[in-house]
């Protein structure tokens, strides 16, 4: 008989077991059903990381490590979470209630507890944001635990792994830290160190056939049964298949211990569940229920996506729009029906009234993070200079919102739609580039573009959505200013969408997404494709010079 009791100082699954602690639901926590966790439990790597499913215990884990590395490791610890309202809807419904139904853990705390900071004997546990860069700059620690890290601050978690560095010479035994998070794409965040690790996955044995293996999607469901099946025999895979099964290594040698965690080795969650969820949208599907990694290329920006669009002859720069991306350097994209035929950058706004002047052009500009010289220039153009801010607006489903009345100077578009839509027309070769690839390659807009992705967000409701963000430290301010055109195209036909242009060569009439969109301050739905059509006239391939 295993002393539980004695083994719970050394082992956070012993301590578990021996105290019969619950989850902040007052479930007991056992391993019959989540033998999946045993060996993440008892893990003591001093790099981890963990490419995780949601809804699989996984945070209750890492809270419950925290304590139990605090009292008998005698380590602070740093406990980072996306954002700070993420913090404070971890902490007070999940970390709160787990220590009030645990009376070891109870008694562990301090005299401190508060929510970005709870004593654990003589040590800490340091809760903090990892959006805000100076967050990291004043604490240190021993271990460091960065939850969340595919929605976190790439910049800031690097500052916080410096706070490491101390705890090296004062504690050669710690200095570890633990990264887990639900993947977003390919090549980033947790999928990035898990491929430097030595990649565990979870095997279970057939008890039919015999045969050891991975269950994976979409192989081992039988999707007319709806049940879990042996990818070798076919048959069905009983509940206690799937959870007896081990943890087994990829490779040897590396200092990185990295699990992959998915539904499939749930017991409570069955193979309907998983289809139902399969039949949604496939990067939250993939991140939240396979807890894998997904890159769409349907709303992700390549290289080669804009190649394809490349079609470098003589525009007749008539009916312009331009857009342009706020900030010390301004950047900017001129556009028209036939594609976009300048690119460039300036300090100097008074270079940027000319430019309008030029074309005598509709212009949308990024309100901030310097709004005066843009309100200035749109007093001075009103009609068609405006200033853009990004804003999401759950209640409609417009993309773009021209303001009325004293707003009359303002749009707001929803920020993730109006990029999903921009994205779109790249991919579907909706925008041509009147340039050659050694030009757009030069002034660095295909770099820009490629800087943005997109991920999917899990809030503390459990409320799913797209975003796209840029990475850490690289500029995307043409692909801005080249969204901002989009949006002042719109203003050219006085609509409230998202108008895309009909490819070269097709016959199919132009179309207005949403359906409903602003014509004359009326929110309508049914447009003439036609009379649209002729308005907004399609990118033609003109016969003049190329090159």
């Amino acid at each position: 008989m295993i002393d539980l009791k004695s083994g719970s100082e050394f082992n956070t699954a012993a301590f578990v077991l021996a105290h019969d602690l619950v989850n902040e639901n007052g479930i007991p926590i056992t391993f019959k059903r989540h033998k999946f966790l045993l060996a993440p439990y008892m893990e003591e790597s001093k790099r981890l990381v963990v490419k995780k499913a949601s809804q699989i215990g996984f945070s209750t884990l890492a809270i419950i490590k925290s304590f139990h590395l605090a009292k008998y490791k005698k380590a602070n610890v740093i406990y980072t979470l996306p954002s700070k309202s993420i913090v404070r809807d971890f902490v007070s419904p999940k970390i709160v209630p787990l220590v009030d139904s645990n009376s070891v853990l109870k008694q562990m705390m301090g005299e401190t507890d508060n929510l970005g900071l709870k004593s654990v004997g003589d040590r800490f546990i340091y809760f903090r944001s990892s959006w805000e860069p100076a967050s990291a700059i004043a604490i240190s620690a021993h271990i460091l635990i960065n939850d969340e890290v595919d929605r976190s601050n790439q910049l800031t978690l690097s500052t916080y792994q410096t706070r490491l560095d101390a705890a090296l010479l004062d504690r050669p035994d710690l200095g570890w830290w633990w990264r887990f998070s639900n993947p977003t794409v390919d090549g980033y965040g947790t999928d990035a160190v898990y491929q430097e690790s030595d990649q565990k996955k979870w095997f279970i044995k057939c008890s039919r056939c015999n045969q050891y293996q991975e269950l994976k999607w979409p192989d081992s469901i039988n999707m007319q049964t709806e049940q879990y099946i042996c990818v070798f025999c076919k048959r069905t895979l009983s509940e206690d298949d799937r959870t007896n099964g081990e943890w087994v290594k990829k490779y040897f040698g590396r200092d990185i211990s990295g699990y992959q965690m998915s539904q499939f080795m749930a017991p409570w969650i069955g193979a309907k569940k998983i289809i139902e969820n399969s039949k949604g949208d496939q990067s939250i599907f993939y991140n939240f229920t396979l807890g894998e990694a997904y890159t769409s290329k349907d709303i992700q920006i390549t290289r080669e996506s804009i190649t394809k669009c490349l079609y470098p002859t003589t525009n007749p720069m008539t009916n312009v729009v331009i857009g342009v991306d706020n900030g010390i350097i301004k950047h900017y994209v001129c556009r028209n029906k036939y594609g976009v035929f300048r690119i460039g950058s300036t300090e100097d706004w008074g270079e940027i009234e000319h430019l309008r002047n030029q074309y005598d052009a509709y212009m949308v500009i990024d309100a901030n993070p310097y709004p005066t010289p843009v309100l200035k220039l749109c007093e001075k153009y009103r009609g068609k200079v405006f200033m853009n801010y990004y804003d999401e607006d759950g209640k409609t489903d417009e993309i773009i919102r021209w303001g009325e009345g004293d707003k009359s100077m303002v749009v707001k578009a929803d920020r993730t739609k109006i990029l999903d839509a921009t994205v779109a027309d790249i991919n579907s070769q909706d925008i041509l580039f009147n340039f050659s690839l050694t030009e757009l390659e030069n002034n660095q807009f295909i770099a820009h573009c490629l800087n943005e992705y997109r991920i999917v967000e899990e809030s503390a409701k459990g409320i799913v959505r797209g975003v796209w963000r840029c990475i850490e430290g690289k500029p995307d301010h043409f692909l801005h200013a080249l969204v901002y055109s989009t949006i002042a195209l719109q203003k050219t036909l006085g609509m409230g969408g998202v108008a895309h242009t009909p490819k070269p060569g097709k016959e199919e009439s132009a179309y207005v997404s949403p359906t409903y969109a602003k014509q004359d301050g009326t929110i309508v739905s049914g447009f003439d494709f036609n009379r649209l059509k002729q308005q907004l006239g399609r990118p033609q391939r003109l016969k003049e010079k190329r090159y």
